[in-house]
């Protein structure tokens, strides 16, 4: 770190580390396939359990400007082997090749009063394969570099009240841009956006009652999007397509709490 000069100061990091794999990957050897398949069983190599990382950051962080703790930084991530859900099955993970992510990240932190604070973190990054990918490109493509489903640009957003005589409340936005969900970048996803509120009562020092308002604006977005071949119907062809799962529609939780 260098400084502090004028309430700011200079950081830099670097770093190796590691991050796990798929259990069930590391130790198969064989790799259970559908009946109909007219090859039951296929060998499978089992991958390792852990694979290692390297990255580092640089950043700013500053108190300035009254009330307000403001950091904003540059970082660079290298993974020895990119790990996937797959979305046709479920319940299952790939190992691919290695990857590259880089991006941008802003946060803020703001209190001009006692009891209300607002925050605002804004982040985007990319993330690409060292080398062509055709195995999650679209039909007919070459393939590309891009990572499927990895998150690019992240906007997390709100105030909050906090303990004014008892009562607490906080409006929550959360929003993810756009996703490339092929290596071609042919298929993408659309933008996610969900206002979520709270409001909250302490009482008799161990009691707190509470109401969530989820899905605040009824937005009809996606929770998850994947691109692959799937048949919506017996009857239908099989069709690669974007694939996905809605977001909940609006609901109110009512909660009653008491601590020990």
């Amino acid at each position: 770190m260098f400084g502090p000069w004028y309430k700011t100061e200079f950081y830099t990091q670097a770093g190796f580390s590691f991050h796990s794999n798929d259990g069930r990957g590391t130790t198969q050897t064989v790799e259970p396939v559908s009946g109909e398949n007219p090859y039951p069983n296929i060998a499978s190599t089992p991958i390792p359990p852990l694979i290692p990382t390297k990255g580092g950051e640089f950043g700013i962080r500053t108190t300035a400007v009254r009330h307000l703790q403001s950091t904003a930084s540059v970082w660079y991530l290298h993974s020895t082997s990119e790990l996937q859900q797959s979305g046709d099955t479920g319940g299952t993970t790939a190992s691919n090749q290695p990857s590259e992510r880089y991006g941008v990240e802003w946060a803020n932190f703001y209190t001009p009063l006692e009891h209300v604070s607002f925050d605002f973190d804004f982040a985007n990054s990319k993330a690409l394969f060292t080398e062509t990918d055709e195995d999650n490109a679209a039909p007919d493509s070459p393939g590309g570099k891009r990572v499927p489903e990895a998150v690019g640009a992240v906007i997390s957003s709100g105030v909050t009240l906090h303990d004014l005589q008892g009562f607490s409340s906080s409006l929550r936005l959360r929003y993810f841009g756009p996703r490339d969900l092929t290596s071609d970048g042919l298929y993408r996803s659309r933008p996610t956006a969900l206002v979520n509120a709270e409001f909250g009562y302490r009482f008799q020092e161990k009691w707190r009652l509470s109401a969530e308002f989820l899905n605040l604006l009824n937005r009809r977005d996606h929770d998850i999007d994947y691109a692959y071949t799937s048949q919506i119907m017996p009857t239908a062809m099989p069709a690669f397509t974007n694939v996905f799962h809605p977001v909940e529609p609006f609901q109110i939780r009512f909660a009653l709490a008491r601590a020990f």
